[in-house]
C-alpha cells in the first residue's frame, strides 16, 4: 500500500506538469498562427496600398455614411478571395441578401480569418493607423510604429461586419485575462499588455 501512494505522490505532479505543458504548447501555437495570419493580412492591406496608392478606410460606407462592411470587403482580392470577392455586392451591408453568397462561398475564409479565437481587426484608439473617423493617416512606411491589426478574443462579429477594436473593449478583453498580439505598419509583432488601466502595446515581444 506503501509504494502505491508513494507511486502516486512522485507520478500525479508528472501528469499535471505535462499537462501543463500541453496546454501552454497549444497557447503557443495558437498564438503563433495567429502572428502568421496578421502578417498576410497586413501584406494585403500593404498589396492595396501599392495598387491604389491609400489604404482602405477601417469601414466602407455609402453616400450617406452608413457602414456597409468592414476593410476586409476591400482587401479580399489582395489576399486570393476572388471568389469571395466577385459575389461581394459592395453597394449593399454585408449581411444583406444579395451578399448572402459571399457569406457561404467564403465559409473556409471566415473560419481561417477567426482561428483559434483569435479575432483580427483594426485599433480604434491613440497609435492606430486609422483616425478616429476611420481614415487612413497616410501611408504605412510613414507610420511605421502605429498599431495596424490586433488578434484577440472578440466574439460574435463576422470580418466583414464594419467593426473595429476601442480602446475600452480591448481593455476589457485584457483584463478578463484574454491575450492579444498586434501588427504594427513596419509588419513587427509585438504583445498587448494592461499596465494599470493604461493599454501597452510592446513592440518586437511575443510570449
Amino acid at each position: 500500500m506503501r509504494w502505491q501512494l508513494l507511486l502516486a505522490t512522485c507520478v500525479t505532479p508528472l501528469l499535471i506538469g505535462a499537462a501543463v505543458f500541453v496546454v501552454d504548447a497549444r497557447r503557443t501555437a495558437a498564438r503563433m498562427r495567429a502572428q502568421g495570419r496578421l502578417s498576410q493580412l497586413h501584406l494585403a492591406l500593404l498589396n492595396y496600398q501599392t495598387v491604389n496608392g491609400f489604404l482602405p478606410d477601417r469601414n466602407v460606407t455609402d453616400p450617406n455614411g452608413r457602414p456597409l462592411f468592414s476593410w476586409v470587403g476591400s482587401i479580399l482580392p489582395y489576399i486570393e478571395q476572388h471568389e469571395i470577392a466577385s459575389s461581394l455586392d459592395i453597394s449593399q451591408p454585408w449581411n444583406s441578401p444579395s451578399n448572402e453568397k459571399s457569406l457561404v462561398s467564403g465559409e473556409r475564409f471566415w473560419n481561417w480569418y477567426t482561428e483559434d479565437g483569435y479575432f483580427i481587426s483594426t485599433f480604434n484608439g491613440a497609435g492606430s493607423m486609422w483616425d478616429a473617423d476611420g481614415n487612413p493617416l497616410g501611408k504605412l512606411a510613414d507610420y511605421p510604429s502605429h498599431v495596424v491589426l490586433v488578434a484577440t478574443a472578440v466574439d460574435g462579429v463576422h470580418p466583414l461586419e464594419p467593426f473595429s477594436l476601442s480602446e475600452a473593449r480591448l481593455r476589457e478583453i485584457l483584463a478578463a485575462g484574454h491575450k492579444a498580439v498586434y501588427v504594427d505598419a513596419d509588419r513587427t509583432h509585438g504583445t498587448v499588455k494592461l499596465d494599470g488601466e493604461s493599454i501597452v502595446f510592446a513592440r518586437g515581444t511575443v510570449q
